[in-house]
């Protein structure tokens, strides 16, 4: 802890790779929820198919928007907070080690 309270070298380092892992997991979370969800729209037009089936009285991509694209982003969402949270938790045992 000493080095990244200095601003050493060594503590530099340490945050700009506790940052890189940081970014890394942003990203693949963005990867993650943002992908498929700009991908629906465009399977929605080149399959016509999905427009015209109805399921409980509401069509199907209203469906999957509306139900099935929000438990994955609490999904996403809890894995993002669990690997941040140990993330934290590998870099203080790390820096208390040296």
């Amino acid at each position: 802890m000493r080095e990244i309270d200095e601003q050493s070298e060594v503590g530099a380092l340490y945050m700009r790779s506790l940052m890189r892992t940081q970014l890394r997991l942003g990203v693949l979370v963005v990867l993650l929820v943002c992908g498929p969800l700009a991908a629906l729209p465009v399977l929605f037009s080149l399959l016509p198919l999905t427009k015209t089936v109805v399921v409980l009285g509401l069509p199907l991509p209203w469906l999957v928007l509306g139900f099935a694209v929000y438990p994955v982003v609490v999904l996403v969402g809890c894995y993002y907070v669990w690997r941040v949270e140990r993330t934290e938790r590998e870099f203080a045992d790390l820096v208390e080690q040296s």
